[in-house]
């Protein structure tokens, strides 16, 4: 009965909460870059009046239309385009903190050679059966295939063998390969490569590393979270920034993220010490927040008005390798997305570590949703576009109609064991089990 209760005392409801709220993101989120930013064409693209008889020559005349036409561009610095950029830095590495934290809970209970087997059917298994089938299905959407039942058929088996070589192409090849599904594989490797650390501290909690660990929430004045940590996110960006513009999870992005992963780790290794923090902290980490958002719209324009990718990255490209504006750059993007996810992090487990009946159902859900979502904002774009929905109401009706059909697709597919296996659904005793809060 004591052994019951800690497990029960163990798990932390606002960790799988955060999870499912940052997942269930990325739909509005991708919807909207499609809608303010014509990420995926201009075809599909609500918002999207390319002009007709104007002739645009050079690439100079093109650049100049699109600043004196078409606001909905990454570059713009409209409201909506700012809150895009706003979230844009703070959720994925959230997500990846998240994913720190439940591979801390997850290896506490395995052997290194089960963790890593897991790892495999959790992350491999539904990245490529996803990358080959959803990619698939977005080209058709996009106009991308022959609508016939050869070229369909041609279509699917071709993209299976070209979206496996492209797979191994260095940095770029992922994206082409994977698509969305990056994130799958950016967290296998990151799994693999911090195995060694995971190993050691579980067979030696009380020992150097785990102590050393620890240490990041006891230092004094909470200057370990507050201070430290950001500025190795903040060293990162230092020295990979300028030779690479951020590129959702390669380049700069992939040591970034790693560090993010990293720290969620720590978070639970050091778990009394830092929800200790986190509770203490919680009114000062929120205002401090607000300070760096605050840095960050500025950087933002400043990089509208100037042309240098400050927040972006890739300053070679512009002849600059460092000066002072790229060092301050660094340090207002990094504590920025810092204290964003220690402010979700705190708020979190103050008004979120409560169960639910529902949590364990939305758990399970949240692979298929985020496998299966890409091809069918696609397609809520084009149908939005269709009917001449334009702005907010393409994007409430697009959203809408995502997350109705993921959750039809989820329906289905969480009903037999082999496309549970495909998909990265687990078994309802295992995302119940209070044991942990098992990730992936």
């Amino acid at each position: 009965m004591q052994a019951d209760h800690q497990a029960k005392s163990t798990r932390r409801h606002d960790i799988d909460w955060l999870r499912v709220i940052l997942f269930g993101l990325l739909i509005p989120f991708h919807v909207a870059i499609g809608v303010y930013w014509s990420t995926y064409g201009d075809e599909i693209n609500p918002n999207s009046e390319p002009p007709s008889t104007e002739l645009l020559a050079s690439e100079e005349d093109q650049k100049r239309f699109v600043e004196e036409n078409d606001v909905y561009t990454p570059e713009s610095v409209d409201f909506t385009s700012m809150i895009l950029h706003w979230m844009h830095q703070w959720r994925l590495a959230a997500l990846f903190m998240i994913s720190g934290m439940g591979t801390a809970f997850a290896f506490k209970r395995r052997t290194w050679q089960v963790f890593l087997g897991e790892r495999v059917k959790r992350l491999l298994v539904p990245m490529f059966f996803g990358a080959w089938t959803m990619g698939f299905a977005g080209s058709v959407i996009l106009g991308g295939e022959e609508m016939s039942a050869l070229g369909l058929t041609f279509g699917f088996l071709f993209g299976i063998v070209w979206r496996s070589l492209a797979f191994w192409v260095p940095i770029y090849g992922k994206l082409i390969a994977l698509g969305h599904l990056w994130f799958l594989w950016n967290l296998f490797q990151y799994s693999l490569i911090m195995t060694p650390i995971f190993h050691v501290v579980r067979n030696s909690p009380n020992g150097a590393m785990a102590r050393l660990l620890r240490s990041s929430f006891s230092i004094p004045m909470g200057i370990g979270a507050l201070a430290l940590m950001p500025l190795i996110l903040t060293m990162t960006e230092v020295v990979f920034k300028p030779w690479f513009p951020g590129y959702i999870g390669v380049a700069y992005e992939w040591f970034w993220f790693l560090v993010f992963f990293a720290f969620g780790y720590i978070c639970i290794i050091a778990k009394e010490e830092y929800y200790r923090f986190i509770e203490s902290k919680r009114v000062a980490i929120t205002f401090i927040t607000a300070l760096w958002t605050v840095a960050f719209v500025w950087l933002r324009l400043k990089q509208h008005d100037s042309g240098v990718p400050y927040v972006d990255g890739g300053w070679l490209e512009n002849g600059i390798f460092h000066n002072r504006m790229t060092l301050l750059a660094c340090t207002i993007h990094s504590f920025h997305a810092w204290f964003w996810c220690l402010t979700l992090f705190s708020w979190g487990a103050h008004l979120l570590n409560r169960p639910s009946e529902n949590l364990a159902y939305l758990n399970r859900a949240v692979y298929p949703f985020y496998i299966v979502h890409m091809p069918l904002t696609f397609a809520g774009l084009r149908i939005a576009s269709e009917v001449g929905l334009r702005d907010y109401s393409a994007v409430f009706v697009a959203t809408a109609f995502v997350v109705l059909f993921c959750w039809v697709f989820f329906e289905g597919v969480r009903r037999t064991r082999a496309t549970s296996f495909l998909f990265g659904i687990k078994s309802p005793k295992r995302i119940a089990s209070p044991a942990s809060n098992e990730e992936n």
